[in-house]
């Protein structure tokens, strides 16, 4: 299923009996759960989301560990890398939480839009740190939704 965003489109479905959700368009072998699409056109509508009903992917552990923690960061607040990494477990693994967040491949169902560096600046989206990139033109719109 395609989303269309004023920072590009989104594609949510299922490839190889897993669920994705990323920007980008691309081929699903199934289509997502109605339910799950609606809460996602809420969400790109501007409307609050709680949390999205959506299993934790495999993974590596650490991976799957900041996922979680990632998805229970309340809508409209942000948290930290190292905050992320300490809520997974690894208080010294910050950089492993980013590296989490940046192979997340269910981007806006687990926020990873909603960490930022301990700085309080919008550090990497996607991989990506240039300030003019699309990825983090994509982050900036994502907590403007929020309101943040």
């Amino acid at each position: 299923m395609l989303f269309v965003t004023p920072v590009g489109p989104l594609t949510l479905g299922y490839i190889e009996n897993s669920l994705r959700c990323q920007f980008g368009t691309f081929k699903v072998d199934a289509k997502p759960p109605k339910k799950l699409a609606q809460q996602l056109q809420r969400y790109l509508n501007g409307k609050q989301i709680d949390a999205f009903e959506v299993e934790t992917p495999d993974g590596p552990p650490f991976a799957a560990r900041c996922w979680e923690a990632c998805r229970a960061i309340p809508y409209g607040e942000t948290i930290s890398y190292k905050d992320l990494a300490t809520r997974a477990g690894s208080p010294l693994a910050s950089r492993a939480a980013g590296q989490a967040m940046r192979t997340n491949p269910l981007t806006i169902l687990t926020p990873c839009h909603r960490v930022i560096a301990s700085s309080g600046r919008l550090h990497g989206y996607s991989g990506t740190t240039s300030p003019q990139s699309t990825h983090l033109k994509r982050k900036k719109y994502l907590l403007a939704l929020e309101g943040l």
